[in-house]
């Protein structure tokens, strides 16, 4: 009995020492897996992003997206387009809904900045960064991602000053909702720039929704009622189709350098805009650079999950855009929008 006894302790502590050491092989193990450096661009590992767009109908969120995705890739994240398809209800919901499933940051254009402040809270009590694009949010955000958008509006209207001479200028200026702070900002920026030229007038703003029947009724609306306007400011290349309808059907599209052309200037820079550029249409569109964005936005997500300093406002540069200059803006490979352009 006391030998049978002997050689069950024996065995127990050898099964005890055996397991002992498989334990400590797999904690060494473990151990060594999270300190393996990360993949290159990883900064504190895999993470899961999303990128509400207002809605895949707007080119410039389709480059936007591409840019996302592509930045994503490169730091080894998976990255998914929320679109809502320009639906303020859905945009927030599918949001919420992405929360719930699980992201670890989030980048938004909002289709309305202020209606999205209860989202931005949830979002913060779920500490989820946000980075907005284009669009300033009312809330907590980690940063904004933007053009100089009052810069981009006085510079046009300085190109229109400049166009115009010593004649009378009557400007129609059209817009976004007013909870666009794009909007809003090109807005004021092309007023600062006529500020104080007595031969040149605003005879309206017409801040209208992303939607081209109702930019083309309030347009014609416009035109009817003030033959004489000489300059249409557009704030997005969006709204343009319904811009060169209404001055069509006014009888008013006469081409650039020609008697009774109406001075068109946009902002944007997508397919359909350079097109009308290139036909001597318009004037000149602002080309913005939504890679560049969608990158930049990226970045700052990474280096908030780095526990880096991210600036507030981060400004992403442009270029105008004419007839004159578009090719070798084409050939630099600067032009989002050229790859789209009607033949």
């Amino acid at each position: 009995m006391k030998r049978i006894l002997a050689l069950l302790l024996c065995v127990t502590m050898a099964f005890g020492m055996t397991a002992c050491g498989a334990s400590n092989s797999d904690a060494s193990s473990g151990s060594d897996a999270s300190a393996a450096p990360a993949a290159s661009g990883a900064g504190s590992g895999s993470k899961k992003i999303a990128y509400a767009i207002p809605g895949l109908t707007g080119p410039i969120w389709n480059a936007a997206g591409e840019g996302f995705k592509k930045q994503a890739e490169e730091f080894g994240w998976e990255a998914t387009i929320i679109d809502p398809n320009d639906n303020l209800e859905n945009q927030i919901s599918m949001v919420q809904n992405a929360m719930s499933t699980g992201i670890d940051g989030l980048v938004i254009t909002p289709i309305d900045g202020q209606a999205v402040a209860p989202l931005m809270s949830e979002l913060e009590s779920s500490k989820i960064p946000v980075v907005a694009i284009d669009r300033q949010v009312q809330g907590t955000s980690l940063a904004t991602v933007e053009a100089d958008n009052s810069k981009i509006g006085k510079e046009m209207g300085e190109m229109f000053i400049k166009s115009l001479g010593n004649e009378k200028g009557k400007v129609l200026i059209v817009g976004g909702p007013l909870s666009s702070s794009a909007t809003v900002n090109r807005t004021e920026g092309f007023k600062l720039a006529i500020k104080g030229h007595d031969n040149i007038e605003i005879v309206g703003e017409s801040a209208t929704e992303f939607d081209n029947e109702v930019a083309l009724a309030a347009v014609s609306n416009y035109l009817q009622a003030n033959p004489d306007i000489n300059c249409i400011f557009s704030c997005t290349d969006s709204l343009l189709p319904s811009i060169m309808t209404a001055l069509e059907e006014g009888h008013k599209l006469a081409p650039v350098g020609e008697k009774g052309h109406v001075f068109v200037y946009s902002v944007d820079g997508d397919g359909y805009g350079l097109t009308q550029v290139v036909n001597g249409s318009i004037d000149a569109t602002y080309g913005l650079d939504p890679y560049e964005w969608a990158a930049s936005a990226v970045k700052a997500l990474k280096d908030s999950f780095d526990g880096k300093t991210v600036e507030k406002s981060i400004l992403i540069s442009g270029r105008i855009v004419t007839k004159d200059n578009f090719e070798k803006l084409k050939a630099d490979g600067v032009l989002w929008g050229a790859d789209s352009m009607k033949k």
